[in-house]
C-alpha cells in the first residue's frame, strides 16, 4: 500500500532554486485560487489617454522670396548670419521700380519667428543716390508667403515711403536646400546698378572657388576686389556674397566692403536657363545690385 505524505508548503532548498513555474505550480498544490486550479496573474497595462498632437507654430523661412509691387518686381532674401537661440538674419530687398532696383536692407531676429521686428533698416532709392532710415516688420501670412512692412519718414524734399508687399518663394526654390557653386560658376552678363546709375552687359565671372571677378568698372574708376560668393552655413539656398571697392577718384563707393547676399532661379528670358540676383550693401545702406540671365 502506497502512503502518501501530505505536501507542505513551506519553503525549502529545492524550491528556493526553482523557477517561477514551479512556484507558481506550488501556489495551485497549496490550494491557490477559488477553483482549485492553476492561479494565472493578470496584469493591466494602463493605457494613456490619447493626447493631441501640438500645432507647429508657422514660421518665416529664410531664404529668397519673389512678388509684384505695383506691378513691378519685387525681390528678397533671408539671410541668417549666426547659430542658436538668439538668430540674426540679414533682410535685403529689390524693387525694381524701373529698369534698376529701389535698394532695401535690415536685420532682425527673423529665423524660427512667426513675426519679427527689423533694426537699422535702410533704402537706397535708385538715382537719388542717398540711402535714408527707417523702420519695418516681417510677418508669416500663411502658405509660405511673408509679408515685408517698410516705413521710411518724409525728410527734406523726400516724401515719405510705406510699402507693404506679400512675397513667397520663386517657382522650383526649395528653401533647405542648400546651393551649390557649381549652379553658378561661369560667367555672366547682366545689369549693374549701383544708385548714381548702372553698366548694362556688366560681365562677372565666377570660379568653382567661388571668386567673382570682372575686368569691367563702373562709374568711372569703381573697381571690384576679393569678391566672394559661397553657399549660406547653414543651409539655406542663399549664396553670402562680398567684394570690396579699392580707393578711387570717381567712385562715391570707394574704399568700401559691401556685403549681402544672391540666388540663382529660373530665368523667364526666352532662350535663357537661369537668373542670378546678387545684393551687396554697405554698413550705412547704400550698394550694388546685378540681375543676369544665362
Amino acid at each position: 500500500m502506497l502512503n502518501f505524505k501530505p505536501l507542505i508548503c513551506k519553503p525549502s532548498t529545492r524550491l528556493a532554486m526553482s523557477t517561477r513555474l514551479f512556484s507558481l505550480l506550488l501556489l495551485a498544490a497549496c490550494g491557490g485560487g477559488s477553483t482549485g486550479g492553476a492561479v494565472v496573474e493578470e496584469t493591466t497595462a494602463s493605457t494613456p489617454a490619447p493626447t493631441t498632437p501640438p500645432t507647429a507654430t508657422p514660421l518665416i523661412n529664410p531664404g529668397a522670396y519673389v512678388a509684384s509691387l505695383n506691378g513691378k518686381d519685387w525681390v528678397a532674401m533671408l539671410l541668417p548670419t549666426t547659430q542658436g537661440s538668439g538668430t540674426v538674419t540679414n533682410f535685403y530687398g529689390m524693387h525694381y521700380n524701373a529698369a534698376d532696383p529701389d535698394l532695401f536692407s535690415g536685420s532682425g531676429m527673423i529665423t524660427g519667428n512667426s513675426s519679427a521686428n527689423l533694426s537699422r533698416v535702410f533704402v537706397y532709392p535708385n538715382i537719388t543716390a542717398a540711402a535714408r532710415t527707417g523702420t519695418g516688420s516681417l510677418s508669416y501670412v500663411g502658405n509660405g508667403a511673408v509679408r515685408a512692412s517698410l516705413s521710411f519718414p518724409s525728410t527734406g524734399l523726400e516724401q515719405g515711403k510705406d510699402i507693404s508687399v506679400v512675397a513667397s518663394a520663386p517657382a522650383n526654390y526649395k528653401f533647405n536646400t542648400a546651393p551649390t557653386l557649381g549652379s553658378v560658376q561661369g560667367t555672366w552678363q547682366g545689369r549693374w546698378s549701383y544708385g548714381f546709375g548702372y553698366v548694362d552687359n556688366f560681365s562677372l565671372s565666377i570660379s568653382a572657388q567661388g571668386n567673382v571677378t570682372t575686368s569691367m568698372s563702373f562709374q568711372q574708376d569703381c573697381a571690384l576686389t576679393q569678391g566672394m560668393l559661397a553657399p549660406n552655413f547653414d543651409g539655406t539656398n542663399l549664396f553670402t556674397f562680398s567684394v570690396t571697392i579699392p580707393t578711387a577718384t570717381q567712385c562715391s563707393l570707394k574704399s568700401q566692403t559691401l556685403n549681402g547676399a544672391a540666388f540663382v532661379t529660373t530665368s523667364p528670358v526666352a532662350g535663357k536657363s537661369q537668373r542670378l540676383y546678387l545684393i551687396g550693401v554697405t554698413t550705412d545702406g547704400r550698394g550694388i545690385s546685378y540681375r543676369a540671365d544665362r
